[in-house]
């Protein structure tokens, strides 16, 4: 899907607006349309790969919610064991005092009662055995909202287990999802490599999906205005050489270097585990994030001023079409979509629609922020 950068005063008007909405949308349409009558290999390709994206995605929200159900288990478990530790406690207490005011009845205050000789002492000691019994039944409330408390928290901690089972049991289920949808992707695969080894023409397939993306871009530009991410900073271009690198891979197919016959790369290549989180290099605006053909499930940054980063291959999109950005934010895991049988990530940087050389713009020794949590 796509969704025009918008921010400020250069926003058009409500109706301009979804006008400009309904016009991206048609051109994500028509693009589905056209890769689906082309070639229905290519079109199953996209189906099991944009489902692999997606269960991946669903995988991640998964794992974070059952983290998140065990951490709670845990303090729970904690608050348990406190509660518990603190009951013991004051049971302990009410029980010296029980047994010392038994004895004490039992012996030496029923002395001194029979004793007439000692009233002083007699009126201390129903002051002590008054002092203690208030004391007693203030430790017995304390002791009840315990009880309570403790009762309390054991259904929390009840219902925290059973919230947790609940997540493993989803996510072992979505996990045998995305087996299955993985498995299904490499028989859509093999069966487009198949088909194209039976017709050739690799070079051909190769032009028509650069300028598929020729097509893609040149309609932004013309739909999408260019306005800048908000928040302060410097403009993308002026940071030529200052950027960091959306991850930390090695270059394995370099920028303009022979990629079939007469065809030039017109991005870079560059080697990244499956999973890897792929960062934004400079704040902007998710204007594209689909599967397209030769790219992959692809992400499209709006970042103003003409410039446009593109990050494809990705094993799973993080980030929906019209979210901010800044620097560093993780917007896909890195994978083998498009066909590809290496993971990695194809990144390519755009001026006004040109292709500009990533490497006068991305130095590996710029270090990203720490990953936020919730990427």
């Amino acid at each position: 899907m796509l969704l025009p950068a918008l921010a400020g005063a250069e926003q058009p008007s409500e109706a301009g607006l979804e006008k400009l909405k309904d016009r991206i949308e048609a051109l994500s349409e028509q693009q589905q349309q056209e890769t689906s009558r082309r070639d229905d290999l290519q079109a199953r390709l996209r189906d099991t790969e944009t489902r692999v994206g997606e269960l991946t995605r669903q995988g991640r929200e998964l794992e974070r919610e059952a983290e998140a159900a065990r951490q709670r288990l845990v303090r729970l478990e904690a608050q348990q064991a406190r509660l518990a530790g603190e009951k013991r406690t004051q049971l302990r207490w009410l029980a010296r005092t029980v047994r010392a005011s038994y004895q004490s009845g039992r012996e030496a205050r029923i002395k001194l009662l029979l004793n007439q000789q000692e009233p002083d002492r007699i009126a201390r000691l129903l002051r002590y055995q008054e002092y203690i019994q208030r004391a007693r039944t203030d430790r017995l409330a304390v002791l009840e909202d315990e009880l309570l408390d403790l009762r309390r928290v054991a259904k929390e901690v009840e219902g925290a287990r059973a919230d947790l089972l609940d997540r493993r049991t989803d996510l072992a289920s979505s996990k045998r999802e995305l087996e299955a949808a993985a498995k299904e992707r490499e028989q859509a695969l093999a069966s487009l490599n198949r088909s194209l080894d039976a017709r050739g023409g690799d070079i051909e397939r190769l032009k028509a999906d650069q300028q598929r993306l020729e097509k893609l871009l040149a309609d932004m530009q013309r739909s999408l205005p260019s306005v800048p991410p908000p928040g302060r900073g410097e403009p993308f271009g002026k940071l030529a050489g200052e950027l960091p690198c959306p991850v930390p891979g090695q270059v394995v197919a370099s920028f303009h270097s022979a990629r079939e016959g007469a065809l030039r790369w017109e991005g870079v290549v560059l080697a990244a585990d499956e999973g890897t989180p792929i960062r934004a290099i400079h704040p902007g605006r998710v204007v594209f994030a689909d599967w397209m053909r030769g790219y992959g499930l692809l992400t499209i940054v709006d970042h103003g001023g003409g410039y446009l980063t593109l990050y494809g291959y990705a094993q799973s999109l993080l980030r929906d079409v019209g979210e901010w950005v800044a620097t560093g934010d993780t917007l896909a895991l890195a994978g083998r979509s498009g066909g590809n049988s290496r993971s990695g990530l194809y990144f390519e940087i755009r001026r006004k629609g040109q292709v500009v050389n990533p490497a006068r713009w991305c130095d590996r020794r710029v270090t990203l922020p720490p990953i936020a949590r919730n990427d």
